[in-house]
């Protein structure tokens, strides 16, 4: 078989009857991507230890340069890997991927009975996924331990060593933006399945009981609502692993393309497909600080306070969480105003954080409020209103720290003139938009803080309006950056303009902040725009502001590790003036040991995305907030080396490039793709004088690596 003839016969590649790669196909097409090191000269018979060991380094070195095994992090993607200590788990809406146990569904196949796994994706060969029942009891899968949730959480203890916390992100679904209309229920994918060891409930209802989610192209637009039982034996399981938990009850907003609901915002018919949760506010019709508005809001609460209720008691169950917050930006809510300017559901989440912490008294409280909604309410109506909204919540003794999702935008980078951004350094050097100086000289400055856009004319043209504030000289409270005045200084909410005679019940520096998310998408421009996401599906997809859309890892990784150096103690480039001392309580003001960041996910990586047809939304990552499977520059062995396991299927298209587009073929795409994931595992560095042990297991781990690669005979 030559590679020409091969490359472009009908089928493309060397199969077996099964459909898969050969052996000698795969070691030709490993060759395309080949080079030629340097020589390295053989050993001498009498070659010193320091002899061996100095040749056995440039073997190590040059299997880094060819892609045979990882080449590793550099020093700041060290630093950054070990700065994190915390992170929030998704995906939320999915049924068992969080069950420390592989979960199987009954399928029923030419009449025998089958099991197909819902979690166990990283385990097993695909052929594997579904197996007859017998087979599948006799072999202990039904229940047993391995499964994706422990293949991602050993993959993030092993890459985040620093990680203390896990904020678990669990989903029911609204299914209005009115208010007063919508309902608040668990759901699932299909609602007539069964599955082992136990089937899926939650809140005491089963699968055929509750809300089943929308369809796009004939696949659910969600996962399901995840299974009660499996959560409990997730938080038990981060515990056993000495990690903290926190847990979030989160809205997924089930709203399909071609609804009829009355819009709330503008009035018409059809409201925002698959909306962002921050948008449920109060009907078109009614009329803001009335009766009606406090009607609606009592309608939502009853239902919201089943919901989080359920959980603060299903947490104390599983033998209490150490973080249990109130709900996620649920910013038109918040700010929605009853009679005599009310804050109807800032009153209701004061008395939901009483009643979690009656079930759950060892855990600390919060509200994950939006960037934009944590520190007041601003109403766009020309009153001239700036109202300490969130202080009765933020003050009670029942909350622990002011918590909000940290989306600061860090730069405003354009590829085109004017880049006012792109200046001249002290060094003689332009500014580059990965510099650690330059975003970090963003966080207490830049839009936001120093400056913001009047119009998006003026965004364009970066024509840069001052923040201020007149003679009361305090911009502190138009600033959604400027933790600093806002933590230090007593809160005079402003009525017509005029402030109050009295403060609000907020003690400076009186409780930290944390950072429920710390996110940005890894995506060109990512820090000009860090909290939109890329999702076809959703009204609310978007690419940072001037963004070309393409992929970019590094800006991710610059932008999540600048903030986390910025308040960090710890780092050498930090200030005292960055991250205060109270003097109220031991801390400081952000406590970085509760900076979530967002996001990590249990269905592990590469798996995720690389099985694009069991994840609707695999295709997301490439663009999305995930860390996973971007830490570093170069994959990582531990993410790669159990996918030997995972069979390589030859594409079944005629060509290689598609004649209609002159783009890859999307199965060879994929199929290439897959040739990478034949590294071997890290080998480490020997030392000077090393053990004839130690020279022999680095010597043997080489020789692995080769025969593994079809490059030795075995």
């Amino acid at each position: 078989m030559s590679g020409k003839d091969n490359l472009f016969s009908p089928f493309g590649f060397s199969v077996d009857g099964k459909g898969r790669v050969d052996n000698n196909t795969r070691a030709f097409l490993t060759k395309f991507k080949g080079r030629k090191g340097p020589a390295i000269p053989n050993l001498a018979s009498d070659a010193s230890w320091t002899e061996v060991a100095a040749t056995t380094n440039a073997l190590i070195r040059e299997f880094a340069a060819q892609g045979c095994i990882d080449k590793g992090f550099d020093a700041n993607e060290t630093a950054y890997a070990s700065a994190i200590r915390a992170v929030t788990m998704i995906p939320a809406a999915t049924e068992f991927a969080y069950a420390p146990y592989e979960v199987v569904r009954d399928q029923i196949v030419t009449g025998a009975e089958y099991v197909a796994t819902e979690n166990g994706f990283s385990i097993y060969d695909r052929e594997a996924w579904l197996i007859a029942y017998a087979a599948a009891k006799k072999a202990g899968r039904i229940g047993n331990t391995a499964c994706d949730w422990r293949t991602s959480l050993d993959l993030m203890q092993s890459q985040l060593p620093n990680v203390g916390l896990v904020n678990l992100f669990v989903s029911w679904y609204g299914t209005d933006l009115r208010a007063g209309e919508c309902k608040l229920m668990p759901g699932v994918t299909r609602a007539s399945f069964e599955t082992m060891p136990h089937p899926w409930s939650c809140a005491g209802k089963s699968r055929g009981e509750v809300h089943v989610v929308s369809q796009v192209d004939d696949n659910a637009a969600f996962g399901g609502t995840p299974d009660d039982t499996s959560l409990i034996d997730c938080i038990k399981d981060m515990k056993a692993r000495k990690l903290e938990v926190a847990f979030t009850p989160f809205i997924l907003m089930d709203i399909p393309t071609g609804n009829t609901l009355p819009d709330p915002y503008w009035g018409g018919t059809g409201q925002s497909v698959y909306p962002w949760r921050g948008r449920i506010t109060k009907a078109y019709a009614t009329a803001d600080k009335s009766a009606g508005v406090e009607a609606e809001v009592a309608t939502f609460v009853e239902q919201y306070r089943v919901f989080v209720l359920h959980y603060a008691q299903l947490c104390a169950d599983a033998g209490g969480v150490d973080v249990f917050l109130l709900g996620t930006e649920l910013r038109g809510l918040t700010w929605l105003r009853g009679v005599g300017g009310s804050y109807p559901f800032v009153a209701a989440l004061k008395q939901l954080a009483a009643d979690v912490k009656a079930i759950l008294p060892g855990a600390k409280l919060s509200y994950a409020a939006d960037w934009s909604e944590w520190f007041g309410h601003q109403p766009p109506d020309g009153s001239g209103d700036a109202i300490f909204h969130l202080d009765p919540l933020w003050s009670d003794e029942n909350i622990d720290a002011i918590a909000f999702d940290n989306y600061w935008p860090l730069s405003d980078w354009r590829d085109t003139p004017p880049n006012i951004d792109c200046a001249l350094k002290d060094d003689g050097t332009l500014t580059a938009l990965t510099d650690y100086d330059f975003l970090m000289g963003n966080i207490r400055g830049g839009e936001g803080y120093d400056w913001y856009y009047a119009s998006t004319a003026d965004r364009d043209a970066q024509v840069r309006s001052p923040i201020t504030d007149g003679g009361y000289n305090k911009p502190w409270i138009y600033r959604y950056k400027d933790i600093w005045g806002w933590w230090s200084n007593p809160h005079y909410s402003r009525h017509g303009g005029v402030e109050a005679a009295e403060p609000t019940a907020w003690v400076p520096c009186s409780k930290p902040f944390w950072f429920t998310e710390l996110g940005c998408p890894s995506i060109d421009k990512g820090s000009n725009q860090p909290n939109v996401f890329y999702d076809p599906k959703s009204a609310e997809s978007a690419v940072p502001y001037y963004s070309t859309g393409l992929p970019d890892n590094l800006i991710q990784r610059r932008h999540l590790h600048s903030v986390l150096r910025f308040f960090d103690e710890a780092d050498g480039a930090f200030e005292e003036e960055n991250n205060p001392q109270s003097t109220v309580y031991d801390g400081r003001m952000v406590d970085v040991s509760r900076i979530m960041i967002y996001t990590w996910d249990a269905r592990p990586y590469p798996y995720f995305p690389l099985f694009w047809w069991v994840w609707s939304d695999a295709a997301n990552w490439a663009y999305g907030h995930w860390i996973a499977g971007k830490l570093s520059t170069y994959a990582l062995p531990t993410e790669l080396d159990s996918m030997a396991k995972t069979t390589t299927y030859a594409p079944r298209h005629p060509y290689i490039v598609d004649p209609a587009t002159g783009k890859l073929d999307k199965q060879y795409a994929d199929f290439f793709e897959s040739i990478e994931f034949v590294r071997g595992s890290p080998i480490a560095n020997v030392p000077l004088e090393p053990t004839t042990s130690e020279a022999s297991a680095a010597i043997n781990s080489l020789l692995a690596v080769l025969r593994a690669q079809n490059k030795l005979a075995t």
